[in-house]
């Protein structure tokens, strides 16, 4: 996508240079060979895994290293660093949760030393005028945003808006979108005649009736687990086949196709077919019992907190100081009044990645619960008196029911009025905030119909995930599935408009 989007661009705006910054060895190879005709080679390409393969050689040099924490106006590079799950966690993070950091913390300022004076060296020879981008979850990412910021290179970085298939651009790496946000403070009362109006009006009224969900969702496949565990085993089965993954496995460990971002064939193999589907039955079997069921909901006066998947951007990068989700819950739990519970639901993408101790540790909080994992939200949000999330769209589908939300960390829609959404700073506020929350809590419609024209009004309808991405298994709100040159052609349209003129 950025390939074509490069060139598109380089041919309008004709560009003189191109820099692209590439993770994943193995896939930029299947890219080569699978798109032949690519023109990379005009690009000024920086790799990561050769970043990170070369480090090993750097000796450490503080001041160097103090001396770009000034250049770049930060406190210190440990959120860079930790915003890189691949060099922040274990090695088994993608698939389970693991917190062992792979690196030490002398190898992980070797990577970032190395990556600070290679990515400077990039935009001095390239002098770019803006930077593209999409969600940041590498250390080099954080830092060309840093660079960027710090030379007053404009960014661009593409985020969902959370309704329907509407993809907008921000000037920074974290919520909320600057331009959402300035059309949303800057408008009057909204333009009842607008064609905006009457689509805002209508997404607002469709959120009443359905599951809510946008562009990029991700839905279950149709197949149970039983037949995909048995269609990967046959697959495995051919000799040949595990053969040349073992030699694929080897080549990422050892030789050429020596990659930290890239965690083999093998193992995740294992995980997802055996491991996983053993580790969900576990849990179904020992919590199940303990789950309160959606009949019970209305029983409850209870806050709705969702769980997020781990590791990602919207904790690593949007909520750094909250990636330990059991204490968050715990001072929420020690938050509430005496007839107030906390009902936690997990993502269901993290279901068979938690081992079952991290949901004990959840329930030995005293006025705590848990609900299946692969329950809609819908329901436990329009049954909740309050949402409390960290970074979560939950938030907005609270927002849209006429629920009062505190937000803990960057959101996209944290600039609602208070009286709706509080975005919370002072974790020793929290009883007071739920408090005034649950109080002076005020539904105002204008005030959402504002959001989503400002929304609609700074995006472009784009199937994202769903075709330029080409992921399996995502909600499209599209009626119909666009071809691939049209939906680029879109964004580079979308991407022309919005540069600094």
């Amino acid at each position: 996508m950025f390939h074509d989007l490069a060139l598109r661009l380089q041919q309008d705006l004709n560009l003189s240079t191109i820099g692209m910054l590439v993770s994943h060895k193995r896939a930029a190879r299947t890219f080569k060979t699978k798109f032949p005709d690519n023109r990379l080679n005009e690009f000024t390409v920086l790799s990561e895994w050769e970043i990170v393969n070369a480090s090993k050689t750097i000796i450490v040099d503080h001041n160097l290293i103090t001396n770009y924490e000034r250049q770049l106006n930060l406190s210190g590079f440990r959120q860079a660093i930790m915003a890189d799950r691949r060099i922040n966690n274990g090695k088994k993070c993608t698939y389970y949760q693991d917190y062992k950091s792979r690196f030490s913390e002398y190898e992980q300022l070797q990577i970032l030393q190395h990556s600070l004076v290679t990515i400077e060296n990039l935009f001095n020879q390239l002098q770019p005028k803006f930077l593209v981008s999409f969600v940041c979850v590498t250390l080099l990412e954080y830092l060309c945003h840093a660079f960027a910021k710090s030379r007053g290179i404009q960014i661009l970085n593409i985020r969902p808006t959370r309704i329907g298939n509407y993809m907008t651009f921000g000037n920074d790496i974290t919520e909320p979108s600057n331009s959402v946000r300035d059309a949303y403070l800057s408008m009057p009362l909204p333009n009842t005649e607008s064609k905006s109006y009457a689509q805002a009006i209508e997404i607002f009224n469709q959120s009443k009736t359905s599951n809510y969900a946008y562009e990029g969702t991700s839905i279950r496949p149709k197949t149970n687990g039983i037949s995909k565990i048995y269609k990967r085993a046959c697959k495995g089965l051919r000799i040949f086949k595990i053969v040349k993954w073992v030699i694929t496995d080897l080549r990422i460990s050892f030789g050429d196709l020596k990659d930290n971002h890239d965690p083999g064939i093998l193992i995740p193999l294992y995980y997802e077919t055996l491991f996983k589907p053993l580790l969900k039955f576990q849990i179904r079997v020992k919590f199940t019992r303990t789950y309160v069921p959606v009949r019970d909901l209305h029983k409850y006066k209870y806050i709705f907190f969702p769980l997020h998947t781990e590791p990602e951007k919207a904790l690593l990068v949007d909520a750094p100081f909250l990636t330990n989700q059991i204490e968050v819950i715990r001072n929420i739990a020690q938050s509430l009044p005496s007839d107030t519970i906390v009902i936690v639901k997990d993502h269901p993408k993290s279901f068979g990645k938690r081992p079952p101790s991290y949901y004990d540790k959840i329930l030995d909080i005293p006025n705590v619960r848990l609900v299946d994992p692969l329950l809609p939200t819908s329901p436990l949000v329009r049954n909740s008196i309050l949402v409390i999330t960290i970074a979560g769209s939950v938030g907005w589908e609270a927002v849209l029911n006429k629920k009062p939300v505190i937000t803990l960390g960057n959101t996209p829609y944290e600039f609602l009025p208070d009286n709706m959404v509080i975005k919370l700073s002072d974790v020793t506020k929290l009883p007071i905030i739920i408090e005034t929350m649950l109080n002076n809590y005020k539904f105002d419609k204008q005030a959402v119909i504002k959001y989503i024209i400002a929304c609609l009004e700074q995006s472009i309808s784009l199937q994202y995930y769903s075709v330029l991405l080409s992921r399996l298994n995502v909600f499209s709100a599209s009626n119909t599935i666009s071809d691939w040159d049209s939906e680029i052609q879109k964004l580079t349209k979308y991407t022309m408009n919005s540069l600094t003129k």
